[in-house]
């Protein structure tokens, strides 16, 4: 296939790795029963990226693990989104665990970036562009680091409706692996370089930037080499744990200015050959993707995107936000299913939450990428692409056993309580100038020439 290595080189800025372990976790149930292990036997750093943690049983157990470890001389330090996090309540238990030691930064916090008011920006636009961003950019990763040696990365936050998967109903079918071997360092890497900026947005001084978009890019990015040097004592991976080839790739829109992993989407479905299977808990990418979704199917690819109904949609938070989630997807449905792709809706209570991707049968991509416009163009997310024969076999069987807890859509069948309002009627966005000019097509090209795009930073 036309999907070399290499391409995804430069669009990414990563590379493969060779010689790792993985091991393909598609439940939630199986992703804890090796967190636990994990976390009990940490002897020297705990890291962990979360977009969410719940006030629940799972984290209640989470924080005494932690404070523990604390007690007992492991570091611990986590990245987490603050707005989300005061949805689940947990800013008690952030709070308890700060106390204990644990270095925590909360990203996007709500209270920052209001003041001083711009002199170029009225008082009420400048409120209504920072309400766009708050609700925009977000922290969406999902892993956890222990000891610099293993790592669990995927969808899964933490909570009793992650940790249950695949054991109580209400839990939600998602995904993790478990990592070990060189492409450890690549994932230790990017949370230290992270942290350490993060640290410095904390740590302004008054004549520093107010806002962070333009605080990054007054900021000294340290080189991989660096940071590697700098902190020597958390790179302790396995140069030789398994066989297979796996790449790493940090999504930092608002952090670095670019889209890699939307470019590497992209680029797999471009080059795919005969198949994309791709599963989101709600499906609505944005115009490009949809394109190139629709080219693909041209090019006779079967398309299968995995989603939720309206039924399991109501498991998402606060049922699934009043019903907005499942009617927004929806709005997508015409152009997709119009243009030969097929969607298929999840039937069972739990939602379906899982961001698996696998293309041609050959490389399948595991982390917190959706497809949808916040993952495309504002969030901040982590994924991993496996380049094994056996990962994708067990990748490929199990859409085919999620296939069996789902309804296909047809178009002639629902056309009738489809909303009017089509998605891909709507404007184009100043973030698609941030995607690679060779990968844009020419319509959308022409359409962002004219400048009739809807902006939020200019």
């Amino acid at each position: 296939m036309s999907n070399t290595p290499e391409t995804l080189d430069s669009l990414t800025s990563s590379t493969i790795k060779n010689n790792n372990d993985i091991r393909f976790l598609p439940s939630g149930g199986e992703s804890y029963q090796i967190r636990w292990r994990l976390l009990d036997q940490a002897k020297h750093s705990i890291h962990i990226a979360t977009f969410s943690m719940m006030k629940d049983e799972t984290t209640r157990r989470l924080e005494a693990v932690l404070v523990a470890k604390l007690q007992a001389g492991v570091e611990v330090r986590i990245i987490l989104d603050e707005i989300v996090n005061r949805t689940t309540f947990a800013g008690p238990m952030i709070k308890r665990l700060k106390a204990a030691g644990a270095l925590i930064h909360q990203y996007n916090n709500l209270l920052d970036e209001w003041l001083p008011l711009p002199k170029n920006t009225g008082p009420f636009k400048h409120i209504a562009r920072n309400l766009k961003l708050k609700l925009k950019r977000h922290y969406h990763e999902k892993y956890m680091i222990i000891d610099g040696k293993e790592v669990i990365l995927g969808g899964i936050n933490w909570g009793d409706k992650y940790a249950y998967g695949g054991i109580k109903s209400f839990a939600w079918r998602d995904t993790d692996v478990h990592l070990q071997g060189p492409v450890v360092r690549d994932i230790q890497t990017q949370f230290l370089k992270d942290f350490s900026r993060y640290r410095a947005w904390e740590n302004r001084q008054p004549n520093q930037a107010a806002f962070y978009t333009d605080f990054v890019k007054t900021q000294h990015v340290k080189s991989a080499q660096d940071l590697q040097e700098e902190f020597a004592d958390y790179f302790c991976e396995d140069p030789h744990a398994g066989n297979v080839q796996v790449r790493y790739v940090a999504h930092k829109p608002y952090d670095d200015n670019d889209l890699p992993l939307t470019h590497a989407f992209l680029s797999l479905i471009k080059n795919a050959e005969h198949s994309i299977y791709w599963g989101c808990h709600g499906i609505r990418p944005p115009k490009i993707v949809a394109q190139y979704l629709a080219d693909a199917v041209k090019r006779g690819v079967e398309v299968n995107l995995i989603t939720n109904s309206q039924y399991s949609s109501q498991s998402l938070m606060v049922k699934g936000l009043l019903g907005w989630m499942y009617k927004e997807c929806t709005k997508h449905y015409r152009g997709l299913l119009g243009s030969g792709v097929k969607i298929w809706e999840w039937q069972l209570e739990g939602a379906f939450h899982s961001k698996n991707f696998l293309v041609d049968d050959e490389i399948a991509s595991i982390g917190s990428y959706n497809m949808a416009r916040g993952s495309t163009y504002h969030h901040s997310e982590s994924n991993i692409f496996v380049y094994d024969e056996k990962f994708a076999k067990e990748v490929k069987e199990q859409f085919e056993k999620d296939f069996e807890h789902c309804k296909p859509v047809w178009l002639d069948d629902i056309d009738k309580r489809l909303p009017t309002e089509d998605a891909y009627s709507r404007p184009l966005h100043e973030r698609d100038l941030m995607i690679n000019k060779d990968m844009i097509p020419t319509d959308i090209q022409q359409e962002l020439d004219k400048g009739d795009y809807i902006r939020i930073l200019t």
